[in-house]
């Protein structure tokens, strides 16, 4: 699957999102960058973690080459995210920025500026 971005007000806004997010709800905002970073860490695709916080199916995006012990930690560290009780704040964020893309969304979080990402092509 191969998404580019449409344009950039709609990175802009995405980033925007984030930085309110992070105003407002500091603590969730650092359990998410947690697992985003994670997630980028251990090389499991954006698209594997979206569908796991969003109860999506995942087979698309299952990690082949990551061991089950390492795959069962990472996603008790994405389920500490979920039990938190704003939890549904990201729900919302990912499901208003679902046009830029799970990776794009995620690279924002990490800091990504929305100039770098536009046009760029990314692989799930």
């Amino acid at each position: 699957m191969v998404q580019t971005l449409a344009s950039l007000k709609e990175l802009r806004d995405a980033k925007e999102d984030i930085v309110q997010l992070k105003k407002t709800h500091p603590d969730l905002f650092e359990d998410l960058l947690h697992v985003v970073s994670l997630t980028r860490q251990l090389q499991i695709k954006y698209g594997y973690m979206g569908s796991l916080l969003m109860d999506e199916d995942m087979d698309e995006f299952k990690p082949e080459y990551v061991k089950d012990s390492i795959l069962s930690l990472y996603q008790q560290e994405v389920k500490k995210l979920l039990r938190h009780k704003e939890v549904g704040l990201v729900k919302d964020l990912m499901e208003k920025h679902r046009n830029i893309g799970d990776p794009k969304l995620f690279l924002l979080i990490l800091g990504a500026k929305p100039e770098v990402l536009q046009g760029s092509t990314i692989f799930k």
